[in-house]
């Protein structure tokens, strides 16, 4: 017999989902135009994803003993299924850009001359196989991963402490509430991609308040990484890296002998960005399934990985092209991940029971 899921586990699972990534794509755009206001940013996103979510799991509350998905086609067979094939290609282009992302970090980082193909297929098929183990692979991976990536940015911070520098935050209070909100446009699509825990996660198990405190938390470490990152290498120079988050953790160099540490803190990392992206693949089988009920999602996991790293390719020519899009990708993903819930929550809304007539 199955154990229940706890909010613990939804919650580390919900951190896992959205932070994995938004540190390799969000800071340098964020930076470029919030300056040295960007963490309000995260405020702001943080605020706007926190209605989506309760938007979501307010209706799925509706439906104790189902996700959001099941109660969608159960009220609407036909249009609830148009719908969630909508949904089935917004992650199908989530699971792609996110295969993208980790192959180009891997192949700038770590592996330079092993061509992005090969890095993007091996990514695939780790996150086809984390995949295949279901919704407790995952909840394993974050019990697991989460935590130790928790207490190791947070010893970095301790350490970083001796080398910020105050200056760059001049001027303090001069607010370009603009730009900061221009930030926020940038980080929501990230953060807002926590709409999945209750579309997957069943009534019985899913509860909105540890999805919640996941988000939370999320949007408050996400801060002050960037705060970080910004008072440390300044914020011209964080607007201008493509990977500032990462760039922070090798400023740290804890001995003459062992000036390479972020590869430990890679190592530790990476990960947590396969769980991402096998998760990724679980919700697109998941969706398969319920548009195509005789479909077996556990049998499309490694159809849907081939389709998602096909396009990872296709969609993008190059690294900077796959950066680049975070400037346009927000006007697509928040339909999905405010207006549609929006209208979920509408659609959804309990039906009137008509009294008996005596």
């Amino acid at each position: 017999m199955l154990k229940k899921i706890t909010k613990r586990q939804i919650t580390l699972l919900g951190m896992l989902y959205i932070s994995s990534l938004t540190y390799l794509q969000t800071f340098s755009p964020m930076a470029n135009v919030a300056r040295q206001h960007a963490a309000i940013s995260f405020i702001l996103s943080g605020g706007l994803c926190v209605l989506s979510l309760w938007l979501l799991s307010a209706a799925q509350g509706r439906f104790p003993d189902k996700n959001l998905m099941q109660a969608i086609v159960e009220r609407f067979p036909v249009s609830g299924r148009v719908l969630l094939a909508m949904y089935l290609l917004f992650f199908l282009f989530i699971a792609a850009r996110d295969i993208r992302i980790l192959a180009d970090f891997t192949n700038s980082v770590l592996l330079n001359r092993t061509p992005i193909l090969i890095l993007g297929l091996m990514i695939t098929a780790t996150a086809v196989y984390i995949s295949q183990g279901g919704i407790r692979a995952f909840l394993g991976i974050s019990e697991i991963y989460v935590p130790i990536m928790i207490a190791i940015l947070t010893i970095v911070s301790i350490a970083m402490l001796r080398n910020i520098h105050i200056k760059y935050m001049i001027p303090y209070f001069s607010f370009d509430w603009l730009g900061i909100a221009k930030g926020a446009w940038y980080a929501a699509p990230y953060l807002g991609e926590i709409i999945a825990l209750p579309l997957v996660i069943s009534g019985k198990s899913y509860r909105v308040s540890a999805g919640l405190a996941g988000l939370i938390t999320t949007a408050l470490f996400l801060l002050g990484i960037l705060l970080l990152t910004e008072l440390v290498m300044g914020v011209p120079l964080t607007g201008k890296l493509t990977h500032s988050g990462y760039e922070l953790i090798r400023q740290l160099q804890i001995t003459d002998f062992m000036d390479r540490f972020d590869l430990l803190v890679v190592g530790l990392w990476y990960p947590t960005a396969l769980g991402k992206i096998g998760f990724d693949i679980y919700v697109l089988c998941y969706l398969m399934q319920m548009v195509v009920p005789k479909l077996s999602g556990r049998l499309m996991t490694a159809p849907a990985g081939a389709l998602a790293f096909v396009c990872s390719i296709w969609f993008f020519k190059n690294a900077l092209q796959q950066f680049n899009f975070n400037y346009v990708w927000p006007l697509v993903a928040l339909i999905y991940e405010l207006v549609l819930p929006i209208v979920l929550f509408a659609a959804l809304w309990p039906r009137k029971v008509k009294p008996k007539s005596g």
